[in-house]
């Protein structure tokens, strides 16, 4: 593709909304977007979108989710940025992916590269990705998350997500009944403590992301529910912290998702590889550790040949200040190429 053809296609997926559980029209637009560069396509009966080139081993992926959170965000261009929902987190990458494996369409290799557009990542349990590994083999792959032009991202830490609930008995404030809002208090002082290491990367992360407990306000609450989101570091299996929370918890437990953290070595030949080609591209590489988690944590049950790459400034991702530089973007699809090329072996022809 031309570069301004790979920009429109930026423009083109941020423009369409695209929260988890409503992206059947941007799979739609890729898919005949692909269709119409002639190449093979699929979509899957969660509108994951799945292409490929060449065919045998090594097998590349270069998979990033269409998916973005609730929230939309009037699409805006200013100077050389570009505004909107997603712009970020994860469509530049998720573009930079694509227009990068397009630009193998006519070249001559031995492999197979796979490019799929995942949904349901920002929703728990990432439904697309779970659908996608259950029909494909991967080598190498290639995850879009931003982390900036030069970041290469090596550690994402894991996830339980679960909701709790307290009961106590409704009665007057000035009784002595159980107070299910105590109980989570009780709860949270002895959690909030656990596992806690030198940084935030290597500890245990507690946060309460929801808390309702409605009543009168002379009227103690019969329940109180909330929903706690625990990050976990790599190396500490969320079952042992699910195990450890349900020894002191007086409340019922709802698991919504577990997945534990994932740390890849820096001698990862993907690593490597991009160090390489971010250095031959007069950038300085730099490794990042992510407290949030991405699909990577799934997929490294693949491979461990696994690196998160992509243009975009991750402090922006979810905010109403979503966007890209469009140098930074263009200039993300030149490494991804020069990486996929090395690992291929592919020489000039």
């Amino acid at each position: 593709m031309k570069l301004l053809e790979e920009i429109n296609l930026l423009k083109d997926i941020i423009k369409i909304y695209s929260p988890s559980g409503k992206e059947k029209e941007v799979s739609d637009f890729l898919f005949n977007f692909l269709k119409n560069k002639n190449l093979k396509v699929e979509q899957d009966i969660v509108w994951n979108v799945i292409s490929t080139i060449g065919s045998g081993p090594p097998y590349i992926l270069l998979t990033s989710h269409m998916d973005t959170v609730q929230g939309e965000i009037p699409f805006r261009i200013d100077g050389k940025k570009i505004y909107g929902r997603g712009a970020c987190d994860a469509k530049s990458p998720l573009a930079a992916l694509l227009s990068a494996f397009i630009r193998f369409k006519d070249k001559k290799f031995k492999g197979t590269i796979i490019f799929a557009g995942v949904t349901g990542e920002e929703a728990p349990n990432s439904r697309g990705t779970l659908e996608l590994m259950k029909k494909i083999k991967a080598n190498y792959i290639f995850l879009g998350e931003p982390g900036s032009v030069d970041g290469i991202t090596i550690g994402y830490k894991g996830r339980l997500l679960v909701k709790v609930l307290f009961k106590g008995k409704a009665s007057h404030s000035s009784s002595e009944e159980e107070n299910p809002i105590l109980k989570f208090i009780d709860f949270s002082n002895k959690i909030s403590c656990l596992y806690k290491r030198n940084n935030l990367f290597e500890s245990l992360s507690y946060s309460p992301t929801s808390i309702l407990a409605e009543s009168e306000t002379n009227v103690m609450p019969s329940e109180c529910r909330v929903t706690i989101d625990f990050r976990i570091p790599p190396g500490l299996p969320h079952l042992e912290v699910l195990n450890e929370i349900s020894q002191v918890l007086d409340g019922e437990l709802e698991l919504i998702e577990g997945v534990d953290g994932v740390i890849t070595s820096k001698n990862n030949i993907l690593v490597k590889t991009l160090v390489k080609t971010i250095r031959s591209n007069g950038l300085s590489p730099k490794y990042k550790r992510k407290t949030g988690s991405s699909d990577m944590n799934l997929l490294v049950k693949l491979s461990e040949n696994i690196v998160t790459y992509g243009p975009g400034d991750s402090s922006l991702d979810h905010t109403d200040m979503e966007c890209i530089d469009i140098d930074e973007y263009l200039k993300s699809i030149d490494i991804l190429e020069g990486a996929i090329s090395e690992i291929l072996g592919i020489v000039s022809l």
